[in-house]
C-alpha cells in the first residue's frame, strides 16, 4: 500500500499538515523544519519521498531548498480534507447544532445559543484519540417549561446524528432568559459565559432592556 510510505511517519505527516494547510506557500527548508517540529536534516530526509511521487515540488534557489505541495496532484484533495484543523472541524459541529436548534419547528424558539470553553477559546485539545475536547454550549430559553424539553431534543440529535459521524461529544446547558439573568451578578459561570462565550445565535441576555 503506497500510503505507508506516503504517511509512515510523525515527521512527514507534519510536513504534509504544514505544506497542505498553507497551499501558495513555499517553504525554505530551516521554515518548514521549524512549522512541522522537526530538524532540518530529518525534513531533507522524510520529505524525499513527497517529492519523488510529484506531490511536493522541490526549486533550488542557491544554496536553499524551496519545498511546496502540489495542488495539482491527485492526493493533494483527499489529504486538504485529512489535514482539516480539529477546531475547523469542531466549528462545524457546532453551527450544525446551533442550526438543528434554531431551525427546528418542533422546538421552543431560543433566544441566544453562545459557545464556551476550548472552542471559544481556541484551545482545542490536539488529542483527539486519547482525549478529544467537548463542544461546551449555552441555550437560553424564555421560560422554565422549555428547559427540559429543548435540552432532550438536542441531546437526542447530538446521541443520533453528531457522535456517530464525528466521535465529539456536545454538553448543552439550557437555562431560561431568568435564570441567566439572575446569574450575571452572582453566578460565576453565567458572568464568565457572558463575558466570554462566543454567540452563535441570537443575542446576549442583559439585566436591562
Amino acid at each position: 500500500m503506497y500510503l505507508d510510505k506516503l504517511l509512515g511517519s510523525k515527521t512527514k505527516i507534519n510536513l504534509l499538515s504544514v505544506l497542505v494547510s498553507k497551499p501558495e506557500r513555499s517553504f525554505i527548508e530551516s521554515e518548514l523544519a521549524k512549522e512541522a517540529g522537526a530538524a532540518v536534516s530529518e525534513v531533507n530526509r522524510q520529505i524525499t519521498d513527497l517529492v519523488s511521487i510529484g506531490l511536493v515540488t522541490l526549486e533550488r534557489v542557491g544554496k536553499s531548498k524551496l519545498y511546496k505541495v502540489d495542488q495539482k496532484h491527485f492526493l493533494y484533495a483527499p489529504l486538504k480534507e485529512l489535514f482539516t484543523s480539529l477546531e475547523d472541524v469542531y466549528k462545524e459541529i457546532a453551527h450544525e447544532v446551533t442550526n438543528y436548534i434554531a431551525l427546528t419547528p418542533m422546538l421552543p424558539k431560543v433566544k441566544t445559543i453562545m459557545l464556551f470553553g476550548s472552542l471559544s477559546s481556541g484551545k482545542v485539545r490536539e488529542s483527539f484519540v486519547k482525549e478529544p475536547s467537548d463542544i461546551d454550549l449555552v441555550i437560553v430559553v424564555q421560560n422554565k417549561e422549555q428547559v427540559v424539553p429543548v435540552r432532550n431534543k438536542v441531546l437526542d440529535f447530538v446521541n443520533t446524528k453528531v457522535f456517530p459521524v464525528y466521535g465529539v461529544n456536545v454538553y448543552p446547558i439550557v437555562l431560561s432568559v431568568d435564570e441567566y439573568v439572575s446569574g450575571l451578578s452572582a453566578d460565576a459561570f453565567i458572568m464568565n459565559v457572558h463575558s466570554n462565550g462566543e454567540v452563535l445565535y441570537g443575542e446576549k441576555p442583559r439585566r436591562f432592556g
